[in-house]
C-alpha cells in the first residue's frame, strides 16, 4: 500500500543527506516492490524510483499555499550596524516657551575704579537769573528761591515755566568731619650735637699746712783759742744746713664752679611723616527743614510796607519752617541759621517809576535784602530778587517779603527757607 507521507519523507532524508548511504540494491524486493522501477519520476533525488519510495508521474501543478503558520520566535539582535552619515540639518523648530528665571548669580568683583571724570557744573558758578541774559547751555542760575541748570544756550521764558531750564535740587549741608586719623610713628632720633668747649679752670686749691723743721746741721770745728782780744765782729754765718724732708701733700682743694655750657648742637633730622589715618565714616546727614512757597499770579499791594502773599506751599520739609497757604507769614520756629531767598518780577502800573521789596524779620528790614529797579515805561517788567542768612536766637519769628513804595505790581512770585544747622 502506498504512503505518500511516507515517500515523501524518504525523499526529504534523501535531500538531507541522512540517508545518501542507502542504494537501491539495499531495498527489499517488498520495498521497491518487485522491482519495477517507475519511469518519469520527478522526485530528483537522483536514484531509481519505485511505487513505493517517489510518486507517479510527472510533477504535477502547484497546490494552493497553505494558510500561514505561527510566527517563529523572535530571532537574537544582529551586530548594531555601521552609523550612517549625518543628515542635513532640519528646519529650526518653533521657539519654546521661555524657561523659568534662573536663580541670580552671584555678585561679581567690584570693577576698577574708572578714570575720574571732568568736573560738573559747581555750586560757586551760581548767579541770579536776569531776564534777557543769553545764558549759556549748563550754567547754574538762582530764580524764585530755586536753583535751576540751563538746559539750551540763549534760554527763553522763566525758569519753573520754561523747558529751557531744569530744577536742579539743593545738596545736603557737609556731614560732620570724621575722627582724626592716628598718630603717625615718632621720626628717627636726630644725630648728637658737636661737643661743647671745655669750661673754665677751677681756682687753685687752698696751699697746705707747712712740713716739719729740716734737723740740724752739723757742728763746725773748735778754733785754736787766741788770745783774748778784742772781740771782733762776728763772723759769718754759718752754711745752711740741708734741707728737710718735704711735708705731706696738702688736701685736695674745693672743686672750682662749672665753667659755661657749649654751644648747642646741630638739630636731628626730622624724622619721616607717620601714615595717614583712615578717613572716618561720613556723618550722618542732618534732618531737612526746608520751605518753598509761591505765587505764580499778580498782586496790587495797597499801600507801601504791605507783605506779598504766598497761595501755594510747592515744598515743606520738617517742623522748624512752617507756612499756611494763601498767607504771607513764613514761621522760623526754631532757633538756629536760616538761608533765606526771595525772587519776584516787578513793576509800576502808572509809568516810569521804581519797583522794590525787601525782606522783614517780625516787622524789621532784614539788613542788605532791599531789592530795587528802575522801569522806563508803565507795566515794565523787572526781575527783584535778594538772599540773607540770619541767626534766631528767640524763635519763633515771622518772615514777610514787603512791597516798597505805592502803584506797584508782583508776578511770580517765590520765597525758599532752609534751616542750615
Amino acid at each position: 500500500m502506498f504512503h505518500p507521507y511516507e515517500s515523501l519523507s524518504k525523499v526529504m532524508r534523501g535531500f538531507t543527506g541522512k540517508e545518501t548511504e542507502r542504494s537501491d540494491e539495499k531495498y527489499s524486493p517488498a520495498e521497491t516492490d518487485g522491482g519495477r522501477e517507475v519511469s518519469g519520476c520527478s522526485c530528483g533525488c537522483g536514484r531509481p524510483c519505485y511505487p513505493r519510495y517517489c510518486c507517479y508521474g510527472p510533477t504535477g501543478p502547484t497546490g494552493p499555499m497553505g494558510p500561514m503558520g505561527p510566527m517563529g520566535p523572535m530571532g537574537p539582535m544582529g551586530p548594531q550596524g555601521v552609523t550612517g552619515a549625518t543628515g542635513a540639518t532640519g528646519p529650526m523648530g518653533p521657539m519654546g516657551f521661555p524657561g523659568a528665571a534662573g536663580a541670580t548669580g552671584a555678585t561679581g568683583a567690584t570693577g576698577a575704579t574708572g578714570a575720574t571724570g571732568p568736573a560738573g557744573a559747581g555750586l560757586e558758578n551760581v548767579s541770579e537769573f536776569s531776564v534777557g541774559t543769553p545764558y549759556a547751555r549748563g550754567a547754574m542760575v538762582f530764580y524764585n528761591g530755586a536753583l535751576y541748570q540751563v538746559a539750551q544756550n540763549n534760554p527763553t521764558g522763566l525758569p519753573g515755566m520754561s523747558p529751557d531750564y531744569n530744577l536742579i535740587t539743593v545738596a545736603g549741608a557737609t556731614g560732620a568731619t570724621g575722627p582724626a586719623g592716628a598718630t603717625g610713628a615718632t621720626g628717627a632720633t636726630g644725630a648728637t650735637g658737636a661737643t661743647g668747649a671745655a669750661g673754665a679752670t677751677g681756682a687753685t686749691g687752698a696751699t697746705g699746712p707747712a712740713g716739719p723743721a729740716g734737723a740740724a746741721g752739723a757742728a763746725g770745728a773748735t778754733g785754736a783759742t787766741g788770745a783774748t782780744g778784742a772781740t771782733g765782729p762776728e763772723g759769718p754765718a754759718g752754711a745752711a744746713g740741708a734741707a728737710g724732708a718735704t711735708g705731706a701733700t696738702g688736701a685736695t682743694g674745693a672743686t672750682g664752679p662749672e665753667g659755661p655750657a657749649g654751644a648747642a648742637g646741630a638739630a636731628g633730622a626730622t624724622g619721616a611723616t607717620g601714615a595717614t589715618g583712615a578717613t572716618g565714616p561720613t556723618g550722618a546727614a542732618p534732618p531737612l527743614n526746608a520751605l518753598y512757597a509761591t505765587n505764580t499770579g499778580t498782586q496790587n499791594p495797597a499801600a507801601t510796607g504791605d507783605p506779598l502773599t504766598f497761595d501755594t506751599t510747592q515744598l515743606a520739609e520738617g517742623t522748624a519752617v512752617t507756612h499756611t497757604g494763601g498767607s504771607s507769614d513764613i514761621t522760623l520756629t526754631e532757633n538756629g541759621v536760616y538761608q533765606i531767598s526771595y525772587s519776584t518780577v516787578g513793576t509800576d502800573t502808572t509809568g516810569a517809576g521804581t519797583t522794590s521789596v525787601q525782606l522783614q524779620e517780625d516787622g524789621t528790614e532784614i539788613p542788605g535784602t532791599t531789592s530795587a529797579a528802575n522801569v522806563a515805561n508803565a507795566n515794565d517788567q523787572a526781575a527783584l530778587s535778594g538772599t540773607a542768612i540770619v541767626d534766631v536766637t528767640s524763635a519763633p519769628v515771622t518772615i514777610t517779603l514787603n512791597s516798597i513804595g505805592t502803584n506797584q505790581q508782583f508776578s511770580n512770585t517765590g520765597v525758599s527757607v532752609r534751616k542750615l544747622d
